[in-house]
């Protein structure tokens, strides 16, 4: 690439390459996680100003370039700001639970998960948070239950996921808490009409739930979570038999109404579906900012306002300098694990919080990758188990010893399951801190892992699942020790 010299005009920058372009990326990516570092620990305070742009620029020793994407990375998970004019700079900001939910749905829209992988997954999150809640209970959680207990009975509560999202609340667990949230909203959008359910459904469903209360408030964590669990089986099959879902999201439930909507709304979701009617071709160009402008009869503020929203759901992204232009994108489980992460992070998950959570999902996906093992599963764990041997003493083995937690929650074959996953796993990097432990633990550590990932997959390879479950239970009991 030629650098212009001093007094050198330029219309537009030049393209990067593809290498360049991807070494551009990791670097903004690094620089975005050092942004988040920087905001957790000052305590995540909400509008102070982090720096202006040309301190930051000397603080993480990157280009304007790289810090500006970076920036962008931060914006969109809303870590951070950038705030103009006088007084600005990277301002911190506060994830909410919508930008989750959003970049979830878009996800599993993405993945074609289906709603038989949305029960599946509640079932799991749903009764473990049920069985904890008897042993947390506040007497304000006591008098929430009995005052819905009343309302159902009676017949005067018309929300039935009242309940769910009460529970999840005094599991006391924001993990739980938060998917337990997301899931009933995504089982929502996979129906077809609510307004199929009938005066003697609701009743069936009200009778369940005050017997879920009931177990609860009796202090039986087991006969409580069985009967959420026997709820959930019910509920699911009940909409598959009355056939008002579909199991595979539509494009209108990924993006919700446009009525009403903002224009810089409107114009992302116009953009959405055009991308989704050309069979998302990841890497094709949708046309350039003067073009689009045009096409959409928007000013530069507002269609860059959708750029943005296009860009944090990982739909479409801009492109600058010659050749550049709006490009279809490909919505990764990376970054959206990434932002449930980070929300959760700002909501202070603690390290028991986290072990708990963890064990709870990771139980379920060891079970279920044992249960659904092929030959080709058994390829990918040899393939993950050779990968993390390889990294053995380097400083990629952190990293390398995640992939293989990763790759059984992809065997499960159940994206919704491997999403919840993959955020626990995306928490533990977060809250890793083996740099203040014990120097000879710290050495040993890899030894330790490895054993146990070895240990792991020959008892999911040979079909074991009690073996598999108790293996990574000590596996991920011994791991908690290493978060804060």
């Amino acid at each position: 690439m030629t650098v212009p010299t001093t007094g050198e005009t330029r219309t537009s920058a030049p393209a990067l390459g593809p290498r360049a372009r991807a070494e551009r990326e990791k670097l903004a990516s690094y620089t975005a996680q050092r942004i988040l570092a920087d905001v957790a620990d000052r305590g995540w305070p909400v509008g102070e100003v982090l720096g202006s742009e040309p301190d930051l620029l000397a603080r993480y020793g990157v280009s304007r370039a790289v810090f500006r994407e970076a920036v962008r990375i931060v914006e969109h998970q809303e870590v951070a700001r950038m705030r103009r004019g006088p007084g600005g700079g990277l301002v911190v900001d506060s994830p909410s639970p919508t930008v989750v939910t959003d970049a979830v749905v878009i996800y599993l829209f993405y993945v074609g998960a289906r709603l038989d992988d949305v029960f599946e997954t509640r079932l799991i999150l749903e009764r473990a948070a049920t069985e904890l809640v008897p042993e947390r209970l506040t007497d304000d959680d006591v008098a929430a239950l009995r005052a819905l207990a009343g309302a159902e009975t009676a017949g005067a509560h018309p929300d039935p996921r009242h309940l769910h999202a009460l529970l999840a609340a005094q599991s006391k667990n924001p993990a739980l808490e938060l998917f337990v949230e997301i899931l009933n909203h995504v089982t929502e959008l996979f129906m077809l009409d609510t307004a199929l359910f009938t005066a003697r459904d609701g009743r069936h469903s009200f009778d369940a739930h005050v017997k879920i209360i009931d177990a609860v408030l009796s202090g039986d964590s087991g006969l409580a979570g069985h009967r959420m669990h026997r709820h959930l089986l019910a509920e699911a099959e009940y909409i598959r038999k009355r056939r008002m879902s579909r199991q595979a999201l539509g494009p209108d439930e990924a993006v919700g109404s446009a009525d009403g909507a903002k224009r810089a709304e409107a114009i992302s979701r116009a953009i959405f579906r055009d991308v989704v009617d050309r069979g998302w071709p990841v890497g094709d160009p949708l046309g350039s900012e003067a073009e689009l402008m045009q096409q959409f009869d928007a000013s530069r503020a507002v269609f860059r306002e959708a750029v943005r929203l296009l860009e944090h759901h990982q739909i479409a992204t801009m492109r600058r300098g010659r050749g550049g232009g709006l490009f279809v994108a490909e919505p990764g489980i990376e970054t959206v694990a990434d932002t449930a992460a980070i929300y959760l992070e700002r909501a202070r998950i603690t390290a028991a919080d986290l072990a708990e959570s963890r064990i709870i999902v990771e139980l379920a996906v060891t079970g279920l990758a044992t249960e659904r093992i092929d030959d080709g599963g058994r390829g990918r764990l040899a393939d993950t188990l050779e990968a993390e041997a390889r990294s053995h003493e380097t400083v990629g083995f952190t990293e390398a010893a995640h992939d293989l937690h990763a790759t059984l929650a992809a065997l499960t074959g159940n994206p919704v399951l491997e999403l919840v996953a993959r955020v626990m796993i995306r928490l533990t990097e977060l809250h890793q801190t083996a740099g203040d432990r014990d120097p000879e633990g710290v050495r040993e550590m890899p030894e330790h892992v490895m054993r146990a990932h070895r240990r792991i997959v020959d008892a999911v390879v040979a079909g074991d699942v009690d073996l598999a479950r108790t293996r990574m239970r000590r596996h991920l009991a011994a791991l908690a020790s290493w978060l804060e």
